[in-house]
């Protein structure tokens, strides 16, 4: 009789615990495919919650680093327009300047060629002044209200910048922008715009004297056409790299993306289906427990 009881307490208390483990089993399953992740907190896988918290410091880095490199790739290609602009003025002053060297032009020829001359040096002086997209000098500082400023002697002053690099990913950065000074001074310290500044200022003056200003300044104006394609290039090659640097954290936002995924999402179709089993399951178990459990001890002795 002893051993029936002890049979018998067993019986019920293992079938108790294994519809208790089926049960709490198809309520998890139920809550994944409601939540559609296979996780609800940390504790219940620690080391998969602490990748998928990797995970989400990557993607908020991600987000920032976005953000930079669109703002970056705005203003290098509105750096590289603008000295495309500037190069192509300057080409006309060089050509201005060829026509000027000749030596035989009249007053009036030299008077209209320095007029053009000047608002030449006008339109790039304006163009070097432009803001950029946040409504700050392209060429200058934030605070800083024009990048280059004429003064009554035709020399020029260029504002102090401090073109901040923009970090684009861990470990790198870019320089966005140019500095005036960059695109007119030259390495020996010739100045491109006052040497445009003096020819147009000869060329209107009532002798001729322009000849030898002119042929000087031709190769300043040449020096300084070639120093703005050195600086337009490097613009150029720090706008591919943002595009490369862009196109690399997508591609790593989608990995990660594709693990975070693997990791924390609910496989639906595999739970709904192992749901049902699981109830099919915990169904038969139930109704076998009852039928068990009516059974008397008489029934087994009989």
């Amino acid at each position: 009789m002893t051993a029936m009881q002890v049979s018998t307490s067993a019986f019920y208390s293992d079938t108790a615990k294994r519809m208790g483990a089926m049960n709490a089993r198809a309520q998890t399953l139920q809550t994944e495919i409601a939540t559609g992740k296979k996780i609800q907190n940390p504790s219940d896988a620690p080391g998969v919650s602490q990748q998928l918290a990797e995970i989400a410091r990557k993607d908020a880095d991600s987000q920032a680093y976005t953000a930079n490199m669109k703002t970056a790739g705005s203003l290098l290609d509105q750096t590289d327009s603008v000295i495309g602009q500037i190069a192509t003025a300057m080409t006309r002053a060089k050509e201005l300047a060829t026509s000027a060297a000749t030596g035989t032009l009249n007053a009036v020829d030299r008077k209209i060629i320095g007029t053009e001359l000047r608002s030449v040096l006008d339109s790039i002086v304006t163009m070097a002044n432009v803001n950029n997209i946040r409504g700050e000098p392209l060429f200058g500082t934030a605070g800083t209200t024009q990048s280059v400023v004429e003064q009554t002697d035709g020399t020029f002053l260029y504002a102090d910048t401090n073109v901040s690099p923009v970090p684009i990913a861990d470990g790198q950065d870019v320089q966005s922008t140019e500095t005036a000074a960059r695109l007119f001074q030259l390495p020996d310290g010739t100045d491109v715009l006052a040497t445009l500044s003096a020819l147009a200022k000869a060329l209107q003056a009532p002798d001729d004297t322009t000849q030898s200003t002119a042929n000087a300044a031709l190769d300043t104006l040449q020096s300084g056409l070639n120093q703005l394609g050195d600086v337009q290039s490097s613009v150029g090659a720090r706008g591919a790299r943002v595009e490369l640097q862009q196109s690399l954290l997508q591609t790593a936002d989608t990995d990660r993306a594709e693990l975070r995924s693997q990791l924390e999402d609910t496989d639906i179709t595999s739970a709904v289906v192992e749901l049902q089993q699981m109830l099919t399951a915990l169904q038969a178990t139930q109704a076998s427990f009852s039928k068990l459990a009516q059974l008397s001890l008489f029934d087994y002795i009989r």
